[in-house]
C-alpha cells in the first residue's frame, strides 16, 4: 500500500467527523465551510498530515498548537452576537476534534503500520543503535521499523575503530553485506548510529550509502552542549548550530510552581487515606514500627532537605547495610556501583508492594507543597552520592528534585546510577511542559505495567 495515501485517509475521516459535529450543533453551511477550511489549514501548517516519523508526544503537541490557534481565530472571527451557547458549542467542537484527530491518527498508524512503516537499516551495534531500534520497534505510533543492523566491527581494518557490539540477533550484517541487505530487505531509510566515529569514517559511510535509499539520518555526538532548543542555522552557506543552555524563564518557573501547588494539594489530600491503608498493611504483617521515613537529600542549589517517604525497609536499614557490605564484598561492590541492591534483604513484604506501585514516594507531596521539591525533576540524591554525580552535579542542583523524573520514566530501577545522572542532566537542559507531560504519562504507564520496579 502506498504510504502517501495515509494523509488522505486521515483527512477524509476528520472532514467527515468535523461535518457531523457541526451539523449536530446546527451550524450554518457557510460557517461550516469557512471554519473547516481554517481548521484543516492549521492542521496542515503544524504538520498533522506529514509522513514524518514522530512519537505520540510530538503529535499531541502539534494538535494542541493547531487547536489553540483555531480556537483563538474563532473567538476573533465569530461575532459576540452569536451568544454564549454558540460559543460553548464551538469550544466543545474544538475539544472533540482534538480527540478525534489524535485517535484517528493513532488508529491509522497502528492498524496500517506494516504497510506504512519505513523499513530501516541501522549502521552501528552500540548502545545508541540498540536504543534507536528499541524505540522504533516498540513504539507502534512511530512509522519506523528497524529490519537489521550493520556491524562495523566486522571490518575494523576498514574503519580503524572498534564499536561495542550489544546487538545479538539474526538481523546482523557485516559492512560488506550492507548493499545486499538493502536490496533483500527493501530498505527505505538508513540511520547512521556511530557517534564515536571520526569525520573520516562518517564521510566514507555517507559516500557508500549515497543514493541507495530514500532517506538517511545521522545520530551525532552531542557531548552535552546541544539541546532540543538548539537551532540549525544557514549562515550564508555555512551550517551553524546555535545551542541554548539557559535556565527556565520566569514564566516557566511560575507555571511549573502552579502545577506543583495543584499536585501537592491533591497529593496531600489523598495521602490521609493512604496512610491508614499502609498502617493497616504493616499491622497485619506484625510490624508496629512507624510507617513514615525521613531522610536528608540534596535539594536545589545544593541545599540539604529532608524528604518524606513511606518506610519500605526494616528499622535500622542503614546499619544493616553497613553490616551486609562488611560481610559480603559482592554486596559492597554492587551497592557502591549502582547505589542500590537488586535483591535487597532489608525490604519488607509491604515495602515490596509499596515500591512496585511507587506508593512509597507519595509522602513527598508534602515536600512539593512546601516548595522543596517539584512534581517532576531530578532524582533527590543522597549527600554521600555527591562525589559520584561528578560533572552532572552542577546542572542537576539547578532544578528542584522531583517526585518522578526522567529516570523513573525510562526504566526506573533498571537504570544504572551513571545513566540516571545523564538523564537528570538532560532534563535540566531540555525542560519543557511537553517533556513534563511525557514523563508523567510514562511514569504512570511504568507503574501500571510494573516495569523497572524495585
Amino acid at each position: 500500500m502506498n504510504r502517501k495515501i495515509m494523509p488522505f485517509m486521515l483527512l477524509t475521516i476528520e472532514v467527515i467527523m468535523y461535518y457531523f459535529i457541526c451539523i449536530y450543533f446546527h451550524m450554518e453551511m457557510d460557517l461550516i465551510i469557512g471554519s473547516g477550511i481554517l481548521y484543516f489549514l492549521f492542521l496542515f501548517i503544524y504538520g498533522h498530515y506529514s509522513l514524518n516519523t514522530c512519537l505520540i508526544w510530538d503529535e499531541i503537541k502539534a494538535l494542541v498548537k493547531s487547536s489553540f490557534c483555531f480556537y483563538i481565530a474563532l473567538l476573533v472571527l465569530v461575532p459576540r452576537s452569536t451568544g454564549y451557547e454558540r460559543r460553548m458549542h464551538l469550544t466543545i467542537m474544538v475539544g472533540s476534534m482534538f480527540l478525534i484527530c489524535l485517535l484517528a491518527d493513532r488508529f491509522l498508524r497502528i492498524s496500517f503500520r506494516e504497510q506504512f512503516a519505513r523499513k530501516t537499516l541501522v549502521i552501528g551495534t552500540g548502545y545508541e543503535a540498540a536504543r534507536l531500534g528499541k524505540i522504533s520497534n516498540n513504539n507502534r505510533f512511530a512509522l519506523t521499523k528497524v529490519e537489521g543492523y550493520v556491524d562495523t566491527n566486522l571490518t575494523d581494518s576498514l574503519f580503524g575503530f572498534k564499536q561495542e557490539n550489544i546487538i545479538k540477533n539474526s538481523f546482523l550484517y557485516s559492512y560488506d553485506e550492507m548493499d545486499e541487505a538493502i536490496r533483500n530487505l527493501h530498505i527505505e531509510q538508513i540511520i547512521v548510529a556511530l557517534p564515536e566515529a571520526n569525520q573520516q569514517v562518517i564521510d566514507k559511510v555517507m559516500s557508500d550509502i549515497y543514493g541507495k535509499v530514500e532517506a538517511i539520518k545521522y545520530l551525532p555526538d552531542v557531548n552535552g552542549t546541544m539541546t532540543f532548543s538548539s537551532e540549525v542555522q544557514d549562515f550564508d552557506g555555512q551550517l551553524l548550530i546555535a545551542t541554548s543552555n539557559d535556565e527556565m524563564s520566569l514564566f516557566a518557573r511560575v507555571l511549573k510552581r502552579l502545577i506543583d501547588i495543584c499536585a501537592g494539594i491533591v497529593g496531600c489530600i489523598t495521602l490521609i487515606p493512604l496512610m491508614l491503608f499502609v498502617k493497616y498493611k504493616y499491622l497485619m504483617s506484625g510490624d508496629n514500627e512507624n510507617i513514615m521515613f525521613s531522610q536528608e537529600r540534596i535539594g536545589k542549589d545544593g541545599k540539604k532537605i529532608k524528604i518524606y517517604k513511606f518506610r519500605s525497609m526494616v528499622p535500622n536499614a542503614e546499619q544493616i547495610l553497613d553490616e551486609l557490605m562488611e560481610k559480603d564484598s559482592k554486596i559492597k561492590e554492587e551497592y557502591l556501583t549502582n547505589k542500590k541492591l537488586v535483591h535487597d534483604p532489608r525490604i519488607t513484604p509491604v515495602g515490596q508492594f509499596l515500591r512496585k506501585t511507587s506508593l512509597d514516594e507519595w509522602p513527598q507531596f508534602l515536600n512539593v507543597l512546601k516548595g522543596e521539591m517539584s512534581l517532576i525533576g531530578p532524582r533527590p540524591y543522597l549527600p554521600r552520592e555527591r562525589e559520584d554525580m561528578g560533572q552532572y552535579y552542577q546542572s542537576i542542583i539547578k532544578c528542584k528534585p522531583g517526585v518522578t523524573g526522567m529516570w523513573q520514566a525510562n526504566g526506573r530501577s533498571d537504570v544504572g546510577f551513571d545513566y540516571r545522572c545523564k538523564l537528570d542532566d538532560y532534563y535540566y537542559h531540555n525542560w519543557s511542559i511537553w517533556l513534563d507531560f511525557t514523563i508523567i504519562y510514562k511514569t504512570v504507564k511504568g507503574v501500571i505495567y510494573g516495569k523497572g520496579s524495585l
